[in-house]
């Protein structure tokens, strides 16, 4: 990416999608962004602030559909892990 995603953009920051929530610029001239990302969201913690100027080639523009397949199979990883969980209390209660 040539120059830093602004306020609103979806980003895929190596293997995970977030959206840029500000753009800070240093007096040193570096670049902080603040982004929340799907599995903040779902661990419940708050946004990240990521030096831009550290690994540019790490941060791409990526698409909403990007971001909502993310959303999916977290919930997905949710929904059965919660099943497990439910299905241990069963069985335990059968036993």
């Amino acid at each position: 990416m040539v120059s830093p995603p602004k306020i609103g953009d979806v980003v895929k920051i190596r293997a995970w999608h977030g959206v840029v929530l500000d753009v800070f610029k240093g007096e040193t001239g570096k670049t902080i962004l603040r982004v929340q990302t799907v599995r903040n969201v779902f661990r419940r913690l708050n946004p990240e602030f990521i030096e831009y100027d550290l690994a540019p080639d790490t941060i791409t523009l990526a698409r909403a559909e990007d971001l909502e397949t993310e959303i999916e199979r977290y919930k997905e990883v949710l929904d059965t892990s919660l099943h497990e969980l439910l299905d241990s209390t069963v069985k335990a209660a059968s036993e």
